[in-house]
């Protein structure tokens, strides 16, 4: 009996701690714009730099450089391990959506564009569209990505 009710308690709480801790909302989501830059040589390069070591421990990780200087890192998860590991993006300007962490400078990518001469390239994120334009032509967008 001592068994069940402990699991029950333990159910209980689990439910509390998803009610607690609920994910963002689409609605909720704000765009950032900057440039992409390896975290570690950005914070080895500045004044008073640190030994960041990227080369050999975070393998240059990737984050976005805004014009006032903050440097932010992406969550990595399924949509922001894209940016921290593609090196094509390396100095690229782009515009993030997404919800930022300011506390911890953290920013969870929802989508983002690459900016290609005086245009926006939106780089869209879900399993209908791939990774980047054109992966699965050009009729198969999921109304998200359609959004401008």
């Amino acid at each position: 009996m001592k068994k069940i009710a402990i699991v029950i308690a333990f159910a209980g709480l689990a439910v509390l701690a998803q009610d607690k801790f609920k994910l963002r909302e689409s609605k909720d989501r704000k765009e950032f714009a900057g440039k992409i830059v390896c975290i570690g040589c950005q914070l080895r390069n500045q004044d008073g730099g640190a030994n960041s070591m990227c080369s050999l421990h975070s393998k240059h990780a990737q984050g976005l450089l805004m014009e006032d200087g903050t440097l932010w890192t992406f969550v990595d998860n399924e949509r922001g391990h894209k940016v921290i590991t593609n090196k094509k993006m390396l100095g690229k300007n782009v515009k993030v959506s997404g919800w930022s962490f300011p506390k911890a400078q953290y920013i969870e990518l929802a989508k983002y564009k690459l900016q290609k001469g005086d245009k926006w390239i939106a780089m869209d994120y879900c399993k209908i569209c791939g990774f980047e334009p054109g992966d699965h032509g050009e009729g198969d967008l999921c109304d998200d990505c359609k959004e401008d």
